[in-house]
């Protein structure tokens, strides 16, 4: 006798799936996001899962992708603001602790998928752009705002990197946004003075 099909829940859809497996990616890692452990975590049956995901590799791509769809859409955001307004939200994003564990886990996966890696690659292009922007936008000269996105794109990167491997880990008892904020204050007094 065949076994029926599981039954659909009608509240929980895909997103939540995507949820709940970025959440527990990001505190993880890439070996926690399992069918079996997702499903005990939304409260549904293992077998839920299969209709909306071909199995747990499709999970990892959709995972991925509304990563990198959520990273490019605010970064295409930041066009028409004020480079104020720009530098604040970039600060703010990177600052926050949700997505500094979400950083160093995909980083971790990006070591071992080349083309994770990939993408990762092109959304940290698209942040060192948008970096460069705004310092172009207050006065550096293009080659001086590029070298100094890469700069601040490194930092906090080591930053994260540290935070979230470090808990005793602290500079002068400021978060990353004080920290890139003094960065750029002190980038824009050496910038000026290589100005004149």
């Amino acid at each position: 006798m065949a076994s029926a099909a599981p039954s659909r829940s009608p509240s929980l859809h895909p997103i939540d799936w995507l949820k709940a497996a970025l959440t527990r990616f990001a505190d993880h890692g890439l070996d926690a996001v399992r069918v079996e452990v997702l499903a005990r975590d939304l409260g549904v049956s293992k077998g839920s899962f299969y209709w909306h995901f071909r199995d747990r590799q499709d999970l990892l791509d959709k995972m991925l992708g509304l990563w990198e769809e959520d990273e490019l859409g605010w970064l295409d955001v930041e066009d028409g603001a004020s480079a104020a307004t720009r530098w604040a939200r970039l600060v703010a994003r990177t600052a926050d602790p949700d997505n500094l564990r979400r950083e160093v886990a995909l980083r971790s996966w990006a070591r071992q998928d080349e083309r994770v890696s990939s993408r990762v690659a092109t959304i940290e292009r698209k942040k060192a752009a948008l970096i460069a922007a705004v310092l172009r936008d207050v006065g550096f000269l293009p080659p001086v705002a590029q070298e100094w996105s890469e700069v601040v794109l490194l930092v906090s990167l080591g930053w994260v990197d540290r935070a979230t491997r470090d808990r005793a880990f602290h500079v002068a008892s400021r978060g990353l946004g004080e920290f890139l904020s003094e960065v750029i204050l002190a980038a824009s007094a050496g910038s000026s003075s290589q100005n004149r």
